[in-house]
């Protein structure tokens, strides 16, 4: 018997109990990639202080410094936080390049003592922002092959700006390999003069999961309709998902029929989502049903006629391909690497911000009888298994 590829990964992204839904297509993916590789995961964690009083995070205070996670070990060395008081852009860039620094302070003994007891065949690394110092260091030290997978916004908003810039520019030079979502992302990473070796590699669904269940009994389960035509968005509720186009869209369409626009997510947007609803006499119409599990994103899927993602920015959205594996149509914006997954077989593609073109959109996919199994034949393509096969035929380059 082979034995497996030891995988370390380092993230500062994965589900915890306090949080069991963020990249949550990671830990999909990871799993999948289990059958072949002995994982472990470094995902350093901000430190917050065991004191009730004054302190909104308190719950976050009992993660430990380590857990089992799906038989994989999860590591969470404890770095200092800069709260985060102010959306600015500039501001932001500069509290990630400091937290990326204290995080890799409060993170590198612990890898040095895992790499150096366990001996991982290679380091993985998913972002390319604050993971980038500790996997350089760790590649120069030890002599580790290392990847570096790209999702979105750190290629296309915090790469533009410094000082965010100059540690993601220098964890993509010194890559073995980089892994992107989309090509869109390869173009975009090329352009900041990077010419390492590239691979498209979607994360793709959880297909076990998310997959066709019958509409009207899982509209029974979830007491949904069954005489209104259901739109669903899934995502965090910030302006980057454009949210607030779909809720005007949603004027013009209450004037054709009885619908239902249901809203999956958490966000700093919710307030203000909430009031323009209201403002715009839509409670009867849009429904905010807070975070979810996965298995009540893909009931939720299932229930749906259609899933509207009106993102001004992505890398590859897994939603849409979770909504083509339950079988179901998409709208999505013309935007990054979105037009690489959404045909005319499968959805329609709209223009970032346009509400008239967002309405005229989704009243032609509610109107159109789509084939079903042209949208399960597109979805074969964007699996967690097909990315796990992919990914492992780049791991095993390295063992030769």
């Amino acid at each position: 018997m082979k034995r497996k590829i030891k995988l370390m990964i380092i993230t500062h992204t994965f589900p915890t109990k306090h949080n069991p839904v963020a990249a949550v297509f990671l830990l999909n993916q990871l799993k999948e990639l289990k059958k072949h590789c002995d994982i472990r995961v470094i995902f350093p964690y901000a430190y917050v202080p065991r004191i009730k009083i004054l302190n909104p995070y308190f719950r976050f205070s009992d993660v430990p410094g380590q857990e089992i996670v799906e038989g994989m070990k999860i590591y969470h060395p404890k770095y200092f936080m800069i709260p985060r008081f102010s959306s600015n852009s500039t501001l932001l860039n500069l509290f990630l390049f400091v937290e990326s620094f204290f995080s890799y302070l409060a993170s590198r003994r612990l890898t040095s003592r895992l790499i150096e007891e366990w001996n991982p065949d290679i380091i993985h690394l998913h972002g390319s922002l604050s993971e980038s110092l500790l996997g350089i260091s760790s590649k120069k030290k030890y002599n580790k092959p290392l990847l570096v997978t790209t999702y979105g916004e750190d290629i296309t908003l915090h790469s533009k700006h410094l000082p965010s810039s100059f540690f993601i520019k220098l964890g993509l030079k010194n890559a073995d390999v980089i892994i992107c979502q989309s090509r869109f992302l390869e173009a975009e990473i090329r352009n900041l003069g990077i010419t390492n070796k590239f691979f498209i590699i979607p994360m793709g669904a959880a297909t076990k999961k998310f997959k066709v269940r019958d509409k009207i009994k899982t509209r029974r389960v979830l007491n949904l309709p069954n005489n209104k035509k259901i739109l669903l968005f899934v995502g965090h509720l910030v302006p980057r998902k454009g949210v607030r186009y779909l809720i005007k869209a949603c004027k013009g369409l209450s004037e054709k029929g009885p619908f239902l626009c249901c809203i999956i997510g958490k966000g700093t947007d919710e307030s203000y989502l909430k009031k323009l609803a209201t403002d715009l006499v839509l409670n009867d119409y849009v429904k905010f049903l807070g975070q979810k599990n996965h298995e009540d994103v893909a009931r939720y899927i299932n229930s749906c006629d259609l899933v509207v993602l009106p993102s001004l920015n992505e890398g590859l959205p897994v939603i849409l391909c979770e909504a083509l594996a339950c079988g179901k149509p998409v709208v999505a914006t013309n935007v990054s690497g979105t037009p690489e997954l959404v045909t005319k077989d499968v959805g329609y593609l709209v223009k970032p911000k346009d509400v008239n073109d967002l309405k005229e959109k989704i009243m032609m996919a509610l109107d159109r009888k789509w084939s079903k199994r042209k949208l399960l034949a597109r979805a074969s393509k964007f699996s967690v298994q097909v990315s796990a096969e992919k990914l492992l035929v780049v791991y095993k380059s390295f063992l030769k």
